[in-house]
């Protein structure tokens, strides 16, 4: 071979391996590029349970991936989009900074995190968020430096050296869209992905714990829809309903006056007895428990837990059950007239102008536009109070009241009033080390945050609002009958609860749970209706239990729920008990009590969502 052959052919060797070197180094490139990706996700998800206090060896391994998945379709269509991945992490790590930063205030005076339906409720969180005061712990710190670091790193990273525009970018960002559509599309439509994650939301703090937050947040979005129920007809309704005509009999009203009716959702107003025995230096409820003649009283199941007060207030004023109902009525379902209680008083004949109070921005929850629809026909809000007593930075109980005896002064003396009033005063958060009471109220045998005598504190002033109130009423010669119960527990410190269970809030089983979800109710009239106790039911039957003891005419809709009550007596969002007080799952498919829930979901879908085919006489 000569000397020019041989040249050739190790200039060919040299070249052969250097292209190997080359395509070498591009492989390491990409697996490390691969690498970085991988550990980048695995960062955002851990940064991100910092601020749920939480670390990411919390959490079984199918639930890491579960989360990291999440975080990642959202980075790959980025990476996609910019054909970078400096960009699209950049984004990523700004915004689990800010959604991290507002889930850990947010839990500081709810309990739990933002799920999906608070975004139908932005406007009314902010206007109350502006009222806490808020501290920040070590999780808080090393969520925000943990997110830092990782925006540090994606602004380290080398920028982009090729054209924007270039076909091999383009048909790698179009694969990686197509893989995350077959994969969007997969998690939708398989239960595999999400595996029985939303059925949680009976407690969101325990969902998100498990879950971690993505997922959980992801799983609940999917069950923001309300879908026609199976098996759902106008005829299956109409069938049901019939049943319930009014028999001539049934139709004698039990005064000459038409009574009037005060209903008052009291905020926060709960028993925290049902929880566990405690002792305090001064009686909580003294007038409460006082109640005894012409009294129906004793508990009904919120669907709600430290806060959503609207959602306890749609079903007392529908009827309707929270159990079939994703997401907050007010703001999501409520475009149009809706058959309600009110309704209902007014076509008794003999009442004026329906009356909505509450004592803080009308705007809250949309009760500006949804009042209207739900018949009423005036609405005072924190506008129509002049110089009132405020307790902490709300409008006081007592001053409340005191508009409620103001409107039935005022009203026409041939008609009743009709009035529901939902109150502010004991709105958390329950903090405020500025406002004195003049009987405060502590647990005397074991130590609790300041939170707690400050609720309790609140919750007495409530009671003596409420003997003052029910004084004035005895005294007045037209039959008036009260209703008020509570929304929904409060949220407070675990501490509390570990001295009361023996365990915090994340370690309750679901018998704890529902301890959680009791709020104290009472029926009183200056008039005979007899006396009754009733252990347990749930708000959504609270209005026609109303109506009953009150002895006006009722709905078939009204008839049903009744009926449907003595087999049922309490359903909500976290479960439902039988006559034998057993609990038992919404989601139960067989048994006895499946057909009543299939019925009961089927008449309300016919009332809230089939407008075109809704039986407007049955409710």
């Amino acid at each position: 071979m000569s000397v020019i052959e041989n040249e050739k052919v190790m200039g060919d060797e040299n070249a052969t391996e250097n292209t190997g070197r080359k395509r070498f180094r591009e492989d390491i490139k990409k697996l490390l590029v691969i690498v970085l990706f991988l550990a980048l996700l695995v960062w955002q998800f851990s940064a991100m349970e910092l601020f749920f206090k939480k670390s990411i060896t919390d959490f079984e391994t199918d639930i890491i991936l579960k989360n990291i998945a999440l975080f990642g379709v959202v980075n790959v269509i980025l990476t996609a989009l910019f054909h970078r991945m400096k960009p699209a992490f950049l984004i990523t790590y700004v915004l689990t900074l800010i959604i991290g930063v507002a889930n850990y205030f947010v839990i500081s005076f709810r309990g739990y995190g933002i799920v999906f339906m608070d975004i139908y409720a932005i406007k009314t969180a902010t206007t109350v968020a502006g009222g806490y005061k808020y501290g920040v712990d070590i999780y808080f710190i090393a969520g925000v430096i943990s997110c830092i670091a990782g925006i540090a790193v994606c602004l380290a990273m080398p920028g982009k050296t090729r054209k924007y525009i270039n076909l091999r970018d383009i048909c790698g960002s179009v694969i990686a869209l197509l893989s995350v559509s077959v994969f969007i599309v997969w998690i939708n439509t398989s239960s595999a992905f999400f595996n029985n994650v939303s059925s949680l939301s009976w407690d969101h703090s325990i969902g998100i714990s498990d879950y971690g937050y993505i997922l959980y947040f992801v799983a609940n979005a999917g069950e923001a829809g309300v879908d026609e129920p199976e098996g759902y007809s106008v005829e299956k309704v109409d069938a049901i309903l019939s049943q319930y005509d009014e028999k001539e009999a049934d139709s004698v009203e039990s005064h000459k006056k038409t009574p009037n009716i005060i209903m008052i959702m009291n905020e926060s107003f709960s028993d925290l007895r049902v929880l566990g025995d405690y002792k305090t230096n001064r009686e909580v409820m003294p007038f409460f428990d006082s109640l005894k003649k012409n009294v129906v009283k004793g508990y009904v199941e919120s669907s709600v837990y430290g806060g959503y007060t609207a959602n306890s207030e749609f079903e007392f004023l529908t009827g309707c059950t929270k159990a079939f109902l994703p997401g907050n009525p007010y703001l999501q379902y409520m475009d149009d007239y809706l058959p309600s209680v009110i309704s209902n008083i007014k076509e008794q004949g003999g009442y004026g102008k329906a009356v909505a109070i509450h004592p803080y921005n009308p705007s809250g929850y949309n009760r500006n536009r949804v009042y209207p629809l739900l018949s009423f026909d005036k609405f005072l809000s924190i506008d129509d109070f002049k110089n009132p007593i405020l307790v902490r930075d709300y409008i006081s109980d007592k001053s409340d009241y005191e508009k409620i005896i103001e409107q039935y002064e005022k009203k026409d003396k041939d008609s009743s009033l009709c009035l529901f009033n939902v109150t502010m005063q004991n709105h958390n958060p329950y903090d405020n080390t500025s406002y004195k009471f003049k009987e405060p109220v502590d647990i005397t045998d074991f130590q609790t945050s300041s939170q707690v005598s400050q609720y309790l504190s609140l919750i007495k002033m409530s009671d003596d609002a409420l003997k003052e109130l029910v004084c004035y009423f005895k005294k007045v010669n037209e039959p008036t009958i009260i209703v008020l119960f509570g929304d929904h527990q409060p949220h407070l410190p675990d501490s509390f609860y570990q001295e009361l269970f023996g365990k915090t809030p994340l370690q309750f089983d679901q018998n704890d749970i529902m301890k959680k979800y009791l709020v104290p109710f009472v029926i009183w009239a200056n008039y005979d209706i007899g006396e009754e106790y009733i252990e347990r039911t749930s708000i959504n039957y609270l209005s026609s239990i109303l109506l009953n003891k009150a002895g006006l005419k009722m709905s078939n809709y009204n008839r049903y729920l009744l009926d449907l009550y003595k087999d049922i007596p309490s359903i909500s969002a976290t479960g439902f008990y039988d006559k034998s007080g057993k609990l038992h799952k919404i989601s139960e498919t067989s048994g006895k009590y499946a057909k009543k829930l299939r019925e009961y979901e089927m008449i309300q879908y016919n009332y809230i969502f089939d407008k075109d085919n809704r039986l407007d006489k049955y409710y």
